[in-house]
């Protein structure tokens, strides 16, 4: 059973029709993406912090939080003795672990009620969770493209923000930390279209909706979520 979750884990992001068929018919556990794609992201950031000098990323940090606010001497300082080698690297893997749990939590939410609304769906918010892990296989690519950039880098100066490879921002515009459009195209990531093609291709299988329906239900959260961020940075600008 094992192996089986494994190979489905790795055909999800080949043949993922016929794979979302399978687990429809015969059942595959869960939680080997799960694990997975956890285990990914735990990696790279553990990678990251080892690889990385620390003392200028510390450094780097320091100055926007400067930058950013008014701080007197004293409150940097206590800044500086905050941002330490080993609570950055835990601070940045749990929110790493929970910022997929969450969002992965609402997205079976969604996905729970519209099923129900849209076509009557007998699967449970259960069923819904864990095929939110299926979908997020795309996270151990970039994970493993991001260990790769890091352990090819010529040298240890390297932004966490470089993770990000396949973001629109990574691959067209560039825009610096200060820009107001820096955290929305950093969000807008490649992959996360890859996971959304996979979210409509599995709906079309566990629902039985034709290819459109699919679609508009797997894009409408992300649409509306960056849309309304779209707007804020718009009307603060």
């Amino acid at each position: 059973m094992l192996a089986n979750s494994l190979r489905a884990s790795l055909d999800i992001l080949i043949s993922p029709a016929s794979t979302f068929e399978l687990i429809k018919t015969e059942g595959r556990s869960w939680l080997v993406p799960f694990v997975l794609v956890i285990t990914s992201i735990i990696a790279l950031l553990l990678y990251y912090f080892a690889a990385v000098d620390f003392a200028w990323l510390k450094e780097g940090m320091l100055d926007q939080i400067s930058s950013d606010q008014e701080l007197s001497d004293d409150e940097l300082a206590g800044a500086a003795e905050f941002l330490t080698k080993t609570s950055m690297t835990w601070s940045s893997v749990i929110g790493g672990v929970v910022a997929i749990l969450l969002m992965n939590t609402i997205l079976a939410l969604y996905l729970n009620i519209v099923g129900k609304w849209q076509a009557k769906s007998e699967y449970s918010y259960g069923n819904w969770f864990g095929f939110g892990w299926w979908i997020s296989m795309p996270h151990v690519v970039t994970a493993l493209l991001s260990m790769l950039f890091v352990m090819f880098s010529t040298d240890d100066t390297i932004a966490l923000e470089e993770l990000s490879l396949t973001t629109l921002n990574s691959l067209i515009f560039n825009v610096d930390m200060t820009h107001p459009w820096f955290a929305f195209l950093n969000g807008l990531d490649a992959f996360m279209f890859w996971s959304i093609a996979l979210i409509a291709i599995g709906l079309k299988s566990w629902l039985g909706v034709d290819s459109k329906k699919a679609a508009k239900i797997a894009v409408a959260p992300y649409g509306l979520l960056y849309g309304i961020w779209a707007l804020t940075i718009i009307f603060a600008s």
